[in-house]
């Protein structure tokens, strides 16, 4: 079941009925506290997902407060809110307490619902990810003690475990491309496009799998960017695309460090570096972009071309592979965009 409780604390009653009243529309189950004593007897006692907290305050300052919050319940989803935005509370708050949020009165409606349910998904995601990992490490104890000749029960159980960590990266996936597109269409089209290149270039058919299965992760660091950006009709700010590239690394982190998950994580983390060096986030140019995430460059910018967004109607099929082909050697690998065109001529990729 997912949780939907929110605490807030401010030693401000107006502060804290505005915030009641701009989310009671929203699905929340809202409690609050008048002092940071006070919100961390309420934390320790209740099951709280997500604290949004008032940085100035008598006895107890909210990144204080925060970071004691962070000790009792380390997975709780922590916003820092504050008049006195400067950078060094927000250093802070990051430092110290590692707030998830930073929001800054008078805030914004938009900013508000954006950030609060962003850190519920947030929250959400990992104990979700915490379940899946729990049924791993019991199927791995009912694994160790099945005995040696039952090779049937130990296949089926591996079986079991290997679908369920599959399930897990497909909801993960799903879950991210929700924010901006509630089919989640998106990320079958790019594992289509990735295994049909991949089978292009002489990849294995066990590699291309792997490849393909690993590319729905590739925008899975849109779990931490506002619904507000990614929802936007029009063109970003400056400030809002800063926001909006910090996707790749939040994917490569969310992603972890196993093994298991290294193509994933290449393909999340430099999906947008560019073939000629000014992509980001890292600025990595020809043969040290992953090639993997060099393939999936390709099948993302096809479909993101090819069909409709918040911001864009879908281009013609020959206006958006003409396009393409202009970018040849500047966005892309030349040799994976040039297989790409042989799969177009053949009619495989949709």
């Amino acid at each position: 079941m997912l949780n939907r409780s929110l605490l807030i604390v401010d030693d401000e009653p107006n502060t804290i009925s505005t915030l009641k009243r701009q989310l009671r529309r929203e699905s929340y189950f809202i409690y609050s506290a008048n002092s940071g004593d006070a919100g961390l007897k309420f934390l320790k006692e209740n099951d709280i997902g997500v604290v949004l907290s008032d940085l100035m305050m008598p006895k107890m300052d909210g990144i204080t407060f925060l970071e004691i919050a962070r000790q009792i319940k380390p997975d709780v989803v922590r916003i820092l809110l504050t008049g006195y935005g400067t950078l060094k509370n927000a250093m802070d708050g990051i430092n110290r307490s590692q707030v998830f949020g930073y929001l800054t009165k008078p805030w914004s409606p938009e900013a508000l619902s954006g950030t609060i349910e962003g850190a519920f998904q947030h929250y959400n995601l990992v104990q979700e990810n915490k379940r899946l990992q729990k049924l791993t490490e019991e199927q791995n104890k009912q694994l160790n003690i099945v005995n040696e000749n039952l090779e049937n029960l130990v296949h089926e159980r591996t079986l079991e475990l290997e679908e369920a960590v599959r399930e897990g990266v497909v909801m993960l996936a799903l879950a991210a491309e929700a924010k901006d597109d509630d089919t989640g269409e998106h990320i079958y089209r790019i594992q289509r496009s990735t295994r049909d290149i991949c089978a292009a270039l002489g990849k294995s058919s066990k590699e291309s799998e792997r490849i393909a299965f690993f590319s729905i992760m590739h925008d899975v660091g849109k779990i931490h960017i506002p619904d507000s950006i990614l929802q936007k009709p029009g063109p970003l700010t400056v400030e809002e695309w800063v926001v909006m590239q910090t996707h790749c690394i939040a994917g490569w982190k969310i992603l972890g460090d196993k093994p298991f998950y290294q193509t994933a994580r290449e393909i999340a983390r430099s999906h947008h570096e560019r073939w000629d060096g000014n992509g980001y986030p890292d600025g990595l140019k020809w043969d040290l972009i992953p090639l993997p995430a060099r393939i999936v460059t390709v099948a993302d910018v096809f479909d993101a071309l090819t069909h409709e967004r918040p911001y864009k109607k879908a281009w013609p099929l020959e206006e958006a592979l003409a396009e393409m082909e202009m970018l040849s050697g500047k966005i892309f690998d030349p040799e994976i965009l040039k297989v790409f065109f042989r799969i177009q001529k053949k009619g495989v990729c949709l």
